[in-house]
């Protein structure tokens, strides 16, 4: 009777009597297989390490064939987000473009209207032409002095007085001329006095150099406000450097003293690129002649 309801609480559970011994019976053989393996591992045996291989050797192929078609879906989702990131960035770029393309307009429109003022007004342009590109060769003076030696000379068409600037600003004037070199005192030498202007504000001043980092700025108008981050940039006043060169930026206003970090990389120069600027005498007009002293008439 037990025997029977054995047999059919068996078939209520949809297992025969014979496959569930057969389950058991597998089970019993991965586990027995699995405690030898591990066995002779720990043992120092290579068998265990030989069989993952030729179980790898085995599964590899089959998880080729059946990652193909995941890999297939996976590149299709990419692609199709791709273009939606596609048509994203095409709409920006669009948008950028037609603001670019007004900014362009504008721009042209301003210069159109620049260059027409100037021709009214008879105001010169500001363009100063390069003389000479060099690069520092040497470090000049003594202790007390402040300059460095550029390979550029009179033979390049180098005068005295020059200004000199790098890619970031000024960096001193021509102080010597020689046929194929030249010496030039940087804005951060004791000597160095360069007229400038607050960018900010218009307020006239002038820039000294300290021998150190920074620039001391002097001469500053009374009630002239001058605050840290203000950009200094050359007047054009004194007739050697032209106007709107970047000088420096102020770090630190303290009372009244006032000291701007250089513009340009006077501690690292290379290159630098001297200026061929003077400025333009201006033309005699001829009037009426004046009688000759004396002349009674």
């Amino acid at each position: 009777m037990s025997q029977g309801l054995r047999s059919a609480g068996a078939l209520a559970g949809g297992l025969s009597p014979r496959r569930a011994s057969r389950g058991s019976l597998a089970f019993w053989l991965y586990f027995a297989a699995a405690a030898a393996l591990f066995l002779l591992e720990v043992a120092g045996s290579d068998l265990p390490q030989r069989v993952r291989a030729h179980a790898n050797d085995l599964v590899a192929p089959v998880l080729s064939v059946l990652e193909r078609p995941i890999r297939g879906a996976q590149n299709g989702l990419e692609r199709i987000a791709g273009v939606s990131d596609i048509y994203v960035e095409n709409q920006d770029l669009r948008s950028e473009n037609d603001r670019l393309r007004q900014w362009r307009e504008a721009a042209l429109q301003l210069a159109r209207e620049n260059e027409r003022l100037r021709q009214m007004m008879k105001v010169p342009g500001r363009e100063v032409p390069t003389a000479a590109t060099g690069r520092v060769v040497g470090v000049g003076g003594g202790a007390f002095e402040r300059s460095v030696i550029i390979n550029v000379g009179a033979g390049d068409g180098v005068r005295r007085q020059w200004p000199v600037v790098d890619e970031a600003g000024v960096v001193g004037r021509v102080i010597q001329v020689g046929q194929w070199s030249s010496r030039v005192l940087l804005v951060s030498d004791l000597n160095s006095r360069i007229p400038v202007r607050v960018e900010r504000t218009g307020a006239l001043a002038i820039a000294e150099g300290q021998n150190s980092e920074r620039i001391a700025l002097t001469y500053i108008p009374q009630g002239s406000e001058v605050r840290v981050g203000d950009r200094i940039l050359t007047s054009g006043h004194g007739g050697v450097f032209p106007p709107d060169l970047p000088v420096g930026r102020v770090v630190e206003v303290d009372d009244d003293r006032v000291f701007l970090d250089a513009a340009a990389l006077v501690d690292r120069i290379d290159y630098v690129r001297v200026m061929a600027y003077e400025i333009p005498v201006p033309e005699m007009v001829d009037g009426p002649a004046l009688p000759p002293e004396g002349d009674g008439r």
